[in-house]
């Protein structure tokens, strides 16, 4: 009986590469279910998907709200699965590599297999954006160290994911923060992550890339930013409690050698400014320890119920292979 799996490609202005996409998953996954999500494409995209997919088995679903992680979001809350491949419709992701990636899954019972475009250098080779490959190694690097743990591409938009880790999700992201959001939530819960080199393919003529380098690269900082807080209080304003305890230490130290050496109190608001400076770092760390109190129940709480799902869902694919 073959392992119940998902094809989830959200796709918005792709008329060029739509239905090469489908044709390639489905030759390489006869028996999984393919998901388009229209995403408010202004071309041909949705009619040619529909076309595809009524020919073969699956849906086309249309989503109003704009972004890749509100498409995303709609097409894994569709179908029901074991495994869900999230794949680009722009051809840019072969479906043989996919494959290797739901092969892995099955070996290495992963969470989460991530495509690693990086490792391989064809993503440099084929990206001739500027600023593309500069501001994804910036954002790599960004992103493991808020999520503690070391990425080779977290931008990469092929990734495999077991059901338990989509169970997990609540998906908050609506554009391209979504591969950041899945990256913290799977260091968020633990998850097992695994990266395998994959190749990238240029896009087809017509077809053109919807990222914005400084605008959505902003986004996508700023999204990380606000889940490190979220998910790691006591890191964050540790750091805030740091700076302003240094400051309140360095202005005070002053107002005291000044005092002891003249007799005389310097200018008062320095002094001022340094109880201030002490008042923010005290309550900066007392608010992080309480958020991280409150907050490791929380995740225990997320990590056994997740750890469960697995159980079931191994005993589940034990029973299929």
């Amino acid at each position: 009986m073959p392992i119940r799996t998902c094809i989830v490609i959200p796709a918005y202005n792709e008329e060029h590469a739509i239905e090469h996409t489908i044709d390639d998953y489905r030759n390489e996954f006869p028996d999984a279910t393919i998901v388009v999500i229209d995403n408010n494409s202004s071309d041909r995209t949705g009619a040619l998907a529909a076309a595809k997919l009524e020919s073969g088995g699956g849906c086309l679903l249309v989503e109003t709200r704009q972004g890749k992680g509100a498409a995303i979001k709609a097409g894994l809350s569709r179908i029901d699965a074991e495994i869900y491949v999230m794949a680009d419709g722009d051809g840019t992701y072969p479906a043989s590599d996919a494959r290797r990636l739901v092969d892995k899954m099955l070996r290495e019972r992963c969470d989460m297999v991530v495509g690693d475009r990086i490792s391989g250098g064809t993503y440099m080779a084929q990206n001739t954006r500027a600023g593309h490959s500069a501001g994804n190694k910036f954002l790599t690097r960004y992103i493991s160290s808020l999520a503690g743990q070391r990425y080779a591409d977290v931008l990469s938009g092929l990734r495999v994911m077991s059901r338990p880790f989509v169970s997990a999700l609540d998906i908050r992201s609506s554009g391209f923060q979504l591969e950041t959001e899945l990256n913290i939530v799977a260091a968020y819960m633990r998850a097992k992550v695994v990266e395998m080199p994959i190749a990238y393919l240029p896009r087809p003529e017509g077809s053109q890339s919807k990222l914005n380098t400084f605008r959505d690269g902003f986004r996508i900082i700023w999204f990380a930013a606000l889940n490190w807080i979220a998910f790691y209080p006591l890191s964050a304003f540790g750091l805030l409690a740091g700076a302003a305890l240094f400051v309140s230490a360095l202005l005070g130290s002053w107002v005291i050698y000044v005092f002891v050496s003249t007799g005389l109190l310097p200018y008062p608001s320095t002094a001022l400014a340094a109880a201030v400076a002490g008042l923010v770092g005290l309550q900066s760390l007392f608010t992080g320890m309480s958020l991280r109190v409150t907050g490791r129940t929380a995740r225990r709480r997320d990590v056994a119920r997740m750890v469960e799902m697995r159980r079931k869902w191994n005993a589940s694919l034990d029973g299929l292979e």
